[in-house]
């Protein structure tokens, strides 16, 4: 498949409401795995890091298995898919006060006392995993927080409800990212695909510079706008009343739990993760929207996101692949995300390419045929004119027959 092949939705009837429930039971996937990860937290040893290897080989295998999800549900169940949403933070909250116990054999909070009431021996766990175990168990739950992001991305969109708000800093801070909520709705979705927004990839960019970029410009974007919101409200830019400083204090509180629980070595572990974790969000905003822009003045279109429909990485994302529509209707609820047939597409769903993009040759290699072909039929004169007086790589229209 390539990016300019045309796809038909799929209107998705059923004949029960069971059925249509039970077949959005398949957004439970990430949750799943947070509880897997739980339950390798509780065995120790190699299940720290050996749940989250078999997920994603299952996750890559199913997406080339199974057939493209091109179906539209109608009336999909909103509460399931709100519950399974905000059940992503105390799951990865569990998953990560565990993990910090893995890096003492002290119990400051009574927790292995706690669990040993109840039969679960974390202190024979944590005897039973090696330095090694421990050290894959942070890129493992790394992992686990990187893919909770698109939970959090989900209920930064909902900005009309201060719970669901309040969810998506929390989840962010595990990222090191909790003022998602304040540059992602605001300047990534109204600046997408422009030079100036420091969330859209350029071409010939790597995922570890534009992870740098995009981690700065969008932090200083917060802090920006939070400041001018202060002056506004004719408060001081450094309050309470500042959420760009209370998001950054959940960094800080989630840092000092881990060194109190396991002292440095907890702070370390933390860093690292939530570092990677930071790494996977941003990989995902690289791959989202890799070398696609607009001009100014020009509007927001379907040309500026890569669409992708693979059944396992949307269900495990909730659908954030199908990001054309996303962008186009930011406010629509991810259940009702549409396909559309007219946006550039990839054929590799975001898992893989996200695991791609930690190598830029080769992404760079991958990519190359999807940029030529969206050169040819989705730039315009303008665009491309543009490109050719700032000497950006670009494929040119192909001669007329």
């Amino acid at each position: 498949m390539t990016s300019v092949d045309t796809i038909t939705p799929e209107r998705f009837r059923f004949s029960s409401r069971a059925a249509a429930f039970f077949s959005h039971l398949r957004y439970s996937l990430q949750n799943i795995a947070f509880l897997f990860g739980v339950f390798g937290l509780l065995a120790g040893g190699v299940w720290l890091w050996l749940p989250f290897i078999l997920f994603v080989i299952t996750i890559l295998i199913g997406n080339v298995k199974f057939r493209l999800d091109i179906t539209e549900p109608e009336n999909p169940p909103y509460a399931l898919h709100d519950f399974l949403l905000r059940a992503a933070l105390p799951l990865l909250l569990t998953n990560a006060i565990l993990f910090a116990h893995y890096f003492t054999n002290a119990d400051p909070f009574h927790i292995v006392a706690g669990l040993k009431h109840v039969g679960v021996n974390l202190d024979a766990a944590r005897a039973s995993t090696n330095l090694g175990d421990r050290i894959l168990g942070v890129f493992a739950q790394g992992f686990y927080w990187g893919i909770g992001q698109t939970a959090g991305h989900e209920l930064c969109h909902r900005l009309n409800s201060r719970l669901d708000l309040e969810l998506a800093r929390w989840i962010g801070g595990l990222a090191l990212d909790p003022v998602f909520h304040l540059h992602h709705p605001f300047c990534h979705h109204r600046h997408i695909g422009l030079l100036r927004d420091p969330g859209t990839a350029r071409r010939g960019d790597n995922l570890y510079g534009f992870t740098i970029r995009c981690a700065v410009g969008s932090t200083l974007y917060a802090a920006r706008a939070e400041a001018e919101r202060m002056r506004r409200t004719n408060r001081p830019v450094f309050s309470l009343h500042n959420r760009f400083v209370t998001a950054w204090g959940i960094c800080i509180l989630y840092l000092g739990v881990f060194v109190a629980i396991a002292g440095p070595a907890g702070g370390l572990a933390f860093l690292v993760a939530g570092g990677f974790s930071r790494l996977l969000l941003e990989s995902t905003a690289y791959v989202e929207h890799y070398g696609l822009f607009r001009l100014e003045g020009e509007r927001i279109n379907n040309r500026l996101s890569w669409d992708v429909y693979t059944f396992f990485s949307n269900a495990i994302l909730y659908n954030v692949a199908r990001h054309t529509d996303h962008h186009l209707h930011p406010l629509r609820h991810c259940a009702d995300l549409k396909i559309d047939p007219g946006a550039p597409r990839l054929n590799h769903g975001y898992i893989a390419l996200v695991l791609i993009s930690l190598v830029p040759p080769l992404y760079w290699r991958i990519m190359q045929p999807h940029l030529d072909a969206w050169d040819r039929e989705f730039a315009t004169p303008a665009e491309l004119a543009y490109m050719r007086e700032h000497n950006i790589p670009h494929a040119e229209p192909l001669p007329a027959d």
